[in-house]
This record gives C-alpha cells, sequence and structure tokens, in this order.
C-alpha cells in the first residue's frame, strides 16, 4: 500500500493540466464570492423593505433618512465598479514632473529610516528630494535622518525643530523649502511601493486640472492582532470604494497624510493660511490632511484617487492608541465636513456635492438614530429590535467587504461582521464626545 502511496506522489501531471486546475480554482473561487455578494445584497434590500413595512414605531423621518441612506450606501458599489485607474497616454521618461518627498517626523526612530529608504529609492524616472522635518524628537529620530542624509547625500533635506511646533508647522516648512513640480506627503510610519511616486506623478501629467491625488494606502501591520485586521478591512473599504465613488466626479475629500501628491500650484499659494487655520477661535493642529485637501477643493482642483499608487502604513495595535486616532480624525471630520460644506455645492457634479452632503450626515444622525432605537428596546423589552438595527450595519459592512474581496483582493474581509458590530455598539459613540471636545487639541494616536 505504501508504495502504491509513493507511486501516486511521484507522478508528474502535464503543465496544461495543471494550469487548468489553477484556472478553474480561481474562477470557482470568484464565482463563489459572487454568489456570496448578490445574496447578501438581496439579504440587505429584504431587510430594508421587512423593517420599514413592520416598525411603525419609526417616525416618518427616519423611515425616509434611512431609504436615502440605504440607497446612498447600495449606489457605493457600482460606482467603486466605475472607477478605474487606467491611463491613456504612454510618457516618456523625460516627461515626467520632478518630485519634492515631504516626511515630518517625531519620536518614529524605529522606522523612519525605512521611510526614507523606500522614497529615495523609488523606481521614479525623475528628480527625487526628500525633506525630512524632525519636530522636536525626544529619541533617535534625528539621528537616523542623519545616517539617511549621510547614506543619500544630496537627496536628503534635514530639519530639525528644537521643541515640538506640530505637523503642521513642519509639513509648511518642508513647502517652504520645496521646489519641485510635485510634492508628496508621507508619514513617518508608511511605506511606499517602488512605482507608486509613477502612479501618482501620471494624474497630474494626464489632466492639468489635478491640484491633488490621494494615494492606495494599506494597513502594514494587518496581521498583527485582531484590531490591525479590522482596521486592514476598513482601510481597504475606505480607499477601494469611498475613494475610489469620489473620484469618479474627481471630488475626494481627503488625501490621507500617509501618502498623497499634491501639485505646487495648488499649495504652495494658500500654505501659510492652511497653517494658521482656526475653527471656533482656536488654531486647526489636527486633521492636517483632510484640511489641506479642502483648500485644494475650495481652490477649483480636481482632486482625484490613484489606486495604482500603494503603500503602506503601521495600524495602531491597542485598543486605546486606535480610540485617540478615530476620535482625533472625527473631529477633523466635524470641523472641515462643516467647512466643506460652504463650498461643496459649488463642484462640478451636482452628484458629488450630493454625496458630500449626505455622507456628511451620518456620524450627526447616526448615534441619534440609534438612540432611538435603544430607548425603544428597553421601554418595549425587545431587545430584538435593537439587534436587528445593528444586522443591518453587519450586512452592508460585510457587502463592501465581499466586493473589495472580490475586485480589489482584499485581505481579511471575513473579519468585516466583527468590525460591524464594532462600529455600532462602541465607535459610533464617540462622534458626541468629538463634538463636546473638538477644541481639545493635543490628543495623538500614541
Amino acid at each position: 500500500m505504501n508504495t502504491l502511496v509513493r507511486a501516486v506522489r511521484n507522478i508528474e501531471l502535464p503543465e496544461w493540466i495543471l494550469k487548468t486546475g489553477n484556472f478553474l480554482h480561481k474562477k470557482l473561487g470568484k464565482i463563489m464570492l459572487f454568489s456570496l455578494f448578490v445574496s447578501l445584497l438581496t439579504c440587505l434590500v429584504l431587510y430594508k423593505v421587512l423593517l420599514i413595512s413592520s416598525n411603525a414605531s419609526i417616525s416618518s423621518f427616519w423611515t425616509f433618512y434611512g431609504i436615502v441612506v440605504s440607497l446612498f450606501l447600495i449606489s457605493r458599489i457600482p460606482y467603486a465598479y466605475l472607477y478605474s485607474d487606467e491611463h491613456t497616454t504612454t510618457y516618456a521618461a523625460t516627461k515626467y514632473p520632478t518630485v519634492s518627498v515631504i516626511i515630518a517626523a517625531k519620536n518614529e526612530e524605529a522606522g523612519i529610516f525605512r521611510t526614507i529608504e523606500t522614497c529615495v529609492n523609488s523606481d521614479y524616472p525623475s528628480k527625487i528630494e526628500c525633506i525630512v522635518i524632525d519636530d522636536g524628537s525626544t529619541d533617535k529620530t534625528l539621528a537616523e535622518m542623519e545616517r539617511a542624509r549621510e547614506k543619500y547625500k544630496e537627496k536628503i533635506n534635514v530639519v530639525s525643530f528644537p521643541v515640538n511646533q506640530g505637523k503642521k508647522e513642519a509639513m509648511a516648512a518642508g513647502v517652504k523649502l520645496a521646489n519641485n513640480e510635485i510634492f508628496i506627503f508621507v508619514d513617518s510610519d508608511s511605506y511606499l511601493a517602488p512605482d507608486a511616486m509613477k502612479h501618482a506623478a501620471e494624474h497630474f501629467m494626464e489632466n492639468e486640472k489635478v491640484g491633488a491625488v490621494s494615494g492606495n494606502t494599506k494597513v502594514e501591520n494587518k496581521n498583527e492582532n485582531l484590531l490591525t485586521r479590522m482596521q486592514s478591512i476598513q482601510y481597504a473599504i475606505s480607499f477601494d470604494i469611498y475613494k475610489a465613488c469620489e473620484s469618479v466626479h474627481e471630488s475626494v475629500t481627503c488625501c490621507p497624510g500617509c501618502f498623497s501628491a499634491y501639485r505646487r500650484e495648488a499649495i504652495k499659494p494658500l500654505i501659510e493660511h492652511w497653517k494658521d487655520q482656526t475653527f471656533f477661535g482656536i488654531k486647526s493642529t489636527f486633521g492636517d490632511d483632510r484640511s489641506l485637501t479642502n483648500f485644494v477643493l475650495r481652490s477649483k482642483w480636481d482632486v482625484v484617487y490613484c489606486e495604482k499608487a500603494r503603500a503602506t502604513t503601521l495600524a495602531p495595535t491597542t485598543l486605546g492608541m486606535y480610540w485617540k486616532q478615530q476620535l482625533r480624525w472625527k473631529k477633523s471630520w466635524v470641523r472641515e465636513g462643516v467647512l466643506g460644506g460652504l463650498f461643496m455645492w459649488k463642484r462640478k457634479s451636482i452628484l458629488a456635492s450630493l454625496s458630500f452632503y449626505i455622507h456628511f450626515t451620518f456620524p450627526f444622525l447616526g448615534p441619534i438614530l440609534a438612540i432611538n432605537v435603544l430607548v425603544y428596546s428597553i421601554a418595549t423589552n425587545n431587545i430584538q429590535v435593537f439587534l436587528l438595527f445593528i444586522t443591518g450595519f453587519v450586512l452592508m459592512g460585510f457587502i463592501f467587504s465581499v466586493f473589495v474581496r472580490l475586485y480589489r483582493k482584499a485581505d481579511n474581509f471575513l473579519i468585516m461582521p466583527l468590525f460591524s458590530v464594532f462600529f455600532v455598539t462602541i465607535l459610533i459613540w464617540q462622534m458626541p464626545y468629538a463634538m463636546l471636545t473638538i477644541k481639545k487639541t493635543h490628543w495623538g494616536t500614541r
């Protein structure tokens, strides 16, 4: 028997059989994923119909709002499907614009050298300069920057602040020193793919109206623990659905600080105004990326997303770090959402404007709706109502995660239902607190 088993193991199948088997395996996987996607979408539609028709406790306003939100979220799928990052022109190496990379860092000694290396060693056909700003670090960040300058010589320009002045001040200092045609901002814990700059630059070359390009950043430490796994699928949905949708109308509302590119003419004239921005009389020291994107959009430049311009970033590994990050982001959402609402209606696409205003209501009205449902569930001793409310979030989140798995090969997509529960039971309540503490600007991720 053992001889027979060994003989079978030693049989070499023809190459065409192996290729056919691999092809069928991949196709079967896609068919199964697509079937799951259609099934989930069907369940969501049936769920909404059942919820609206059977729950008389919901007011007409919330019924209407629920229908609008559902239609908006479902519409993100065909929008994201329509998005394409294909360029129509092939460019000669001599045509690519020169690039200034700006990296602001504080206490990032562990990873700043690698960040600089991925930028300097990019497979980019034109000139690259890297301006790194040490924002009053108390560790060996400055020493690591100097080590990079010693290795790469004139390609590295090091700026050192004796005391911490804030990321906006550091970024503005970098912009003032930069003289190349495209400015690329990279977070000190983010790492670029070799061809990321090239893909981002081609958007500026193809369309002279493009003022900013959002790169496609995923989680570097995606499999470190359950929290980073949840963040990895959160990032995938944020970039490959929401930013892809906004890019269809050249109106991406946030070019993330982890990796984004700007045309020099789009930000040089406004950098001082951006640096000194205030809100309710308090200087805005967080949300630098969403704020800078708003300034560019207000100046009537197009802002797009480049799926092929890829990078990774280190996500928070503890709940405490993650909570602070999300709170800071929500404060930025409030401030820049209000300011963006003053001009987004002027954008050339009415659909882009409408999407912005509908999306902007989620963090504000979502907690109110959740409280109404929770109070009703407690008052009627019917917890099933709140569980049904959570089910809607789980279904929608799972549909999004299956989509990015199917079309963008996203990892950890099966974690999304757990993240949806985490969001609706915990994170959703951050927004009221963020609004109440909007003037407190001292919280950071670490």
